[in-house]
């Protein structure tokens, strides 16, 4: 009789239909008007809205208007084809974390103190402005160093365990970090050591490129390298994700010349571009377009080739060769492109130089059209990073901490710090020759004061070691122990790079000395390297100081000159190649002052007999070059290092060149094999104790009053090493280390008819 009414759909027959824009249940199923999907999906007034994206009105009524409106981010009407991004760019760092100048000088944190360059805490200051101002304009960047960030300071000791640079270029967070010729300088398993040790130690984990690198399948020297190419440590180029449409691709090779500076790298080489070989600049060419299929807009080579402050070069001569590549980090030659538009554009690619040390750094903000795929504009900002510079705060805070590192390793083991205790003074500065200056120096002007200290030291320190080993009388005790004296030294102009500096003070760190001569490593997996010892007949002394005067002439490059230490020679320009030396003088002089001229021992240079061999004392990187420098001589005219027994050293077979290395503490020997236990004596490390070593008091060697102060520290002689002209007493004693090589008419002038090659009365 009685019905209980419950909710249920009052039109079970679906009868009825939802009107949607009357705020009424129609059909009775309690959704109303748009809310009812089943029967106004469709309906107009139930659609969201949308924007029309070129009819100037809000249709979707969220405030933005056509373009500005997300709806409308994938209209053709919409597509925004430019797009902006800055490169930010560094090279040639070489471990001057502390500024380039004397060690004592540099202040980061005070600006107009002092007249220092670079210093990682400067370049961290500038990077992160501009990356600021980036951020703040909505602007992207890209941050990349074009390599050699290694090889030239002190700090390079701890790259083992902990490489200070690195930690920079993670603090800094950097895109990418070209592996330079100096960078491969550790050998592939140095390499491979110091890039586990950031990785360890600072956690870096940014991309190093190294594009051309090819690894020995057979070989075992690179098989860390291997796995790190395995792993994508090392790339061969690197995508960077600007936005959904834009992408930078970055890659970087090693060039020619790069390579021909590393012998250590092997079994590590680099494939280039070669006419004669692989079809000119194919390789490189085949290398962009991957790099653009795989996706990449605008590509930048942040390599290692270089270009010079008169654009020619090798980046210039793949930017004129090589189609795709739209900017160019160019590092290497350590030359600054300092044009009025900051850049050299070569076609369509623009050319960035920062020079070297850190002296500089660069920035390029380009403007890039995606429908043209080129650079419509671009603006180069040059950087000095100088004491104008205030640093950053964070990174000079590390930076210092890793020299405390450095000093708790140095003091102990040679009692010197790195710059808080002068070993030296100097009242001038002893330049050093910039080997990528073009042009490049002929004449007397290859041979420079900074190589000649360097020299100086060396051969005075093999000998010492020799003599302390008499006088300890181990060749009683070892008859195997080589006593004999070194005739001479002779140093390579290329692996010389600072100039010591005056400065503010004129007191010379242990850190300056070094960055004299910072590079390699020795057999011995110890940074620095390491002093040789051989034997050459009197023939082959005239063949490295006959290749000195084709130098001098412009005739060989300059990387082959020799700076002697022990011998002087005279030369006449008129004779015929690689026989210019008319006589060589050896001289017991740790100066090889002009006295050797007077009271020198005169050699036969036709003497080709293993009798009257000369020790002589080479670096280790000489050793390496040496094949090399056969090439330029000729066959007819060969330098075979020998042993003392006159056997001829194999110098392509590597056991027997690194057993060359001469012993710095002789007289220790395995208690197993009573073999001897090599000590390698580090160049710089002789440099060091050469400088530490010298006289305070000059006036009283000379007889005379000078410029070197007599303050209580050694003073690097201004009588023998300095350029510059007499001081107002007119001291007779002047420049008297300087000039190592003198032309036969000057020679003769000065000496008169002494020697039979001079006109006879």
């Amino acid at each position: 009789m009685f019905g209980f009414l419950t909710a249920c759909d009052d039109d079970p027959k679906k009868e009825k239909t939802e009107i949607c824009d009357n705020a009424i249940d129609d059909d009775g199923d309690t959704l109303v008007d748009c809310d009812d999907v089943d029967d106004c999906a469709t309906a107009a007034n139930c659609q969201t809205p949308v924007e029309i994206c070129d009819d100037t009105i809000d249709n979707d009524g969220d405030g933005d208007i056509d373009c500005d409106d997300a709806d409308c981010a994938q209209d053709p009407a919409c597509f925004v084809s430019e797009r902006f991004l800055t490169v930010i760019g560094t090279s040639d760092l070489h471990s001057h974390l502390m500024g380039v100048g004397p060690a004592r000088d540099y202040s980061p944190l005070v600006v107009d103190e002092d007249g220092t360059k670079s210093g990682l805490a400067r370049h961290a200051a500038i990077i992160k402005s501009i990356k600021a101002e980036k951020e703040a304009a909505g602007i992207p960047y890209v941050l990349v160093d074009s390599g050699d960030s290694l090889m030239g300071d002190m700090v390079d000791l701890l790259s083992g365990d902990a490489p200070p640079v690195f930690h920079f270029f993670q603090l800094m967070n950097y895109d990418t970090v070209m592996l330079g010729n100096h960078d491969w300088d550790w050998t592939p398993a140095g390499t491979a050591v110091i890039i586990n040790a950031a990785m360890t130690g600072v956690a870096f984990d940014r991309p190093l490129l190294c594009s051309n690198l090819v690894t020995d399948a057979t070989a075992t020297g690179d098989d860390y390298i291997e796995q790190m190419v395995a792993g994508g440590i090392i790339q061969r180029y690197v995508l960077k994700t600007i936005d959904d449409d834009f992408t930078v691709g970055i890659f970087g090779l090693m060039g020619i010349e790069a390579d021909s500076n590393v012998p250590q790298a092997k079994p590590v080489t680099f494939w280039h571009e070669d006419p004669a070989v692989d079809g000119g600049f194919a390789p490189i060419q085949d290398l962009v377009d991957e790099i653009r299929t795989a996706g990449a807009n605008l590509v930048i080579h942040a390599g290692h080739a270089g270009i010079n402050t008169n654009a020619v070069g090798e980046d210039r001569d793949v930017a004129a060769n090589v189609t795709g590549i739209d900017v160019i980090m160019s590092g290497h030659r350590h030359q600054l492109l300092a044009t009025a538009t900051g850049y050299l554009k070569v076609g369509d690619t623009y050319i960035i130089a920062n020079g070297k040390y850190g002296e500089n750094m660069t920035q390029l903000d380009v403007r890039y059209d995606l429908t043209e795929a080129a650079i419509t504009d671009a603006t180069g900002i040059v950087y000095n990073v100088d004491d104008l510079v205030l640093g950053d705060t964070e990174v000079a805070t590390v930076m210092s901490t890793y020299i405390t590192m450095l000093d708790a390793v140095l003091t102990p083991s040679l009692g010197i710090t790195y710059s808080a205790t002068p070993i030296a003074h100097t009242t001038f500065d002893v330049p050093a020759i910039d080997f990528y200056q073009d042009p490049l120096p002929t004449g007397a002007a290859v041979e420079v004061p900074a190589s000649l200290l360097v020299a100086d030291a060396q051969y005075n320190a093999v000998n010492a070691v020799v003599q302390g080993a008499i006088d300890a009388h181990l060749p009683l005790m070892d008859p195997t122990f080589d006593a004999s004296p070194f005739a001479a030294a002779f140093i390579e102009n290329g692996a010389v790079r600072d100039p010591i500096m005056v400065g503010q003070t004129g007191l010379v760190a242990a850190a300056d000395a070094f960055r004299t001569f910072p590079l390699g490593i020795g057999p011995d997996g110890v940074p620095g390297y390491p002093m040789m010892s051989f034997y050459i007949t009197p023939r082959e002394m005239k063949a490295i100081l006959d290749l000195n005067v084709e130098v001098r002439m412009g005739n060989a490059a300059l990387e082959y000159y020799m700076n002697p230490a022990g011998v002087r020679y005279i030369f006449d320009e008129t004779r015929g190649q690689f026989d210019k030396v008319i006589a060589v003088l050896v001289c017991n002089d740790a100066f090889t002052t002009i006295a050797c001229y007077q009271n020198g021992t005169l050699l036969d240079l036709t003497d080709t007999s293993t009798d009257n061999m000369l020790r002589v004392t080479v670096d280790y990187y000489v050793t390496l070059l040496l094949p090399e420098a056969r090439n330029q001589l000729g066959e007819n005219v060969s330098i075979d290092p020998k042993l003392k027994d006159g056997t001829v050293v194999d110098m392509l077979n590597g056991a027997e060149v690194a057993a060359l290395a001469f012993d710095g503490q002789p007289g220790d020997y395995d208690e197993n094999t009573g073999a001897p236990i090599v000590q390698e004596l580090k160049a710089w490390v002789a440099l060091i104790l050469f400088v530490a070593g010298l006289e305070d008091n000059w006036d009283s060697v000379f007889g005379a009053p000078g410029p070197e102060p007599t303050d209580g520290i050694p003073s690097i002689p201004a009588r023998i090493y300095d350029l510059g002209t007499a001081p107002s007493q007119a001291d007779p004693y002047w420049q008297m280390g300087l000039g190592r090589g003198m032309e036969k008419v000057a020679f003769c002038a000065m000496v008169g008819n002494a020697y039979p090659f001079c006109p006879q009365p």
